[in-house]
């Protein structure tokens, strides 16, 4: 099999070419007036399969804490709904016709929010013919919006392929045979030499009807693998993603409860260190617009971005990289030190003293001619 490339798939001229006559006229399979394709255009603009190419940024923030609990949920007033209140509600949905699909096994097993939602999914599912839930598949996995355009369209053109199509005379029909045997021996690994030759034999025998229709069908089997490939490799991409961002996120989650020391030797207690994951792991604000959710570190860099990226380079500069706190601490200290010893080189010149420059003991207390304490003086 040869590998998948663009070369490889059909472009939109060559569509446009292959059905082309004379006068400019498009075949009755490709009318825009033919009833299969006012079926598909009806189910199209009714589901807004086009929609799903819109690109829409992802949010780091709810990305990251789909698994916590929201702060604007039920459990902050204190009050849970009863256990049959999901399913109530599912088969509320039934009756009225919303979920017709909906058996009622599966009704009585709806207990949480997650089963309901999934219900909601299963359904919507349902709705979508072969090609909606195709594009909703690959989406979903994380394929390039290029790359499920690319593939729609090569296999809604090989659909819209009819026996009439490949029948036709003239140089459209036989224009039509030669892409679809041509495609095929490429993908099946022929070099584009060998290819051409293997084509020219096959119309000089005359069976490029025959391989004409072998071709077609081979085709549509060869991009509809290599498309669900892609999406397999995608899905477990983010499968992959998904375990290493739980991996992350305990280990991240052991290192801040269980590590008492940071910097070097600082310590922190128990309560300290709760409060540095939650800063970083708990949502504490939700856009009103987007409905994204944001720690209390991320909202901080929303609203502070040069504040927070100058306050980030302070940070590990003047620990030598997160490290330790030398450089911040023993500034402050040498100062008091500086600071304290001044004040106690001021008290002591400062207090009263004999004749000779000897300090006077309190008052009430007989001096002692052997015990005395010199003039003070302190290098700072």
């Amino acid at each position: 099999m040869g590998v998948l490339g663009i070369d490889n798939i059909l472009s939109e001229q060559d569509i446009d070419m292959l059905f082309q006559t004379d006068d400019n006229e498009e075949t009755q399979d490709s009318s825009p007036e033919s009833e299969e394709t006012k079926d598909t255009k009806e189910t199209t603009e009714e589901l807004n399969v086009e929609g799903l190419f819109d690109e829409t940024p992802e949010s780091v923030g709810s990305e990251e804490h789909q698994e916590v609990e929201d702060t604007t949920s039920e459990k902050k007033s204190g009050s849970s709904p009863s256990n049959n209140f999901y399913s109530s509600i599912a088969k509320a949905l039934k009756e009225d016709g919303v979920f017709p699909d909906l058996d009622d096994e599966t009704a009585d097993g709806i207990k949480e929010a997650e089963d309901f939602a999934e219900a909601i999914e299963k359904q919507i599912q349902l709705r979508l013919d072969e090609k909606q839930r195709r594009i909703d598949e690959a989406l979903s996995s994380g394929v390039e919006n290029d790359t499920v355009r690319q593939y729609e369209n090569t296999l809604a053109y090989l659909d819209s392929i009819s026996e009439d199509n490949l029948n036709a005379e003239g140089e459209q029909g036989e224009n039509l045979r030669k892409q679809l045997i041509y495609q095929d021996l490429l993908n099946r690994g022929y070099e584009k030499e060998e290819a051409q030759e293997e084509l020219k034999e096959i119309f000089e025998n005359g069976s490029d009807l025959r391989k004409a229709k072998r071709a077609l069908a081979a085709n549509k089997d060869f991009f509809r693998k290599s498309y669900q490939k892609i999406v397999d490799e995608a899905k477990e991409e983010r499968a992959q993603e998904e375990r290493e961002r739980k991996e992350q996120t305990e280990a991240l989650k052991k290192s801040i409860l269980e590590d008492k020391k940071v910097f070097g030797e600082l310590q922190l207690d128990k309560s300290t260190r709760q409060k540095v994951l939650d800063n970083i792991s708990k949502p504490v604000y939700k856009d009103k617009e987007t409905g994204e959710l944001f720690t209390a570190l991320q909202k901080y860099e929303m609203e502070n971005k040069t504040e927070f990226i100058k306050n980030v380079g302070l940070l590990f500069t003047l620990t030598d990289g997160f490290k330790n706190l030398d450089k911040l601490v023993q500034g402050k200290v040498k100062k008091e030190v500086k600071k304290g010893l001044r004040e106690l080189e001021h008290t002591l010149n400062n207090t009263s003293r004999s004749s000779d420059g000897n300090l006077k003991f309190v008052s009430g207390v007989s001096e002692d001619p052997e015990s005395f304490i010199g003039k003070w003086d302190i290098d700072i």
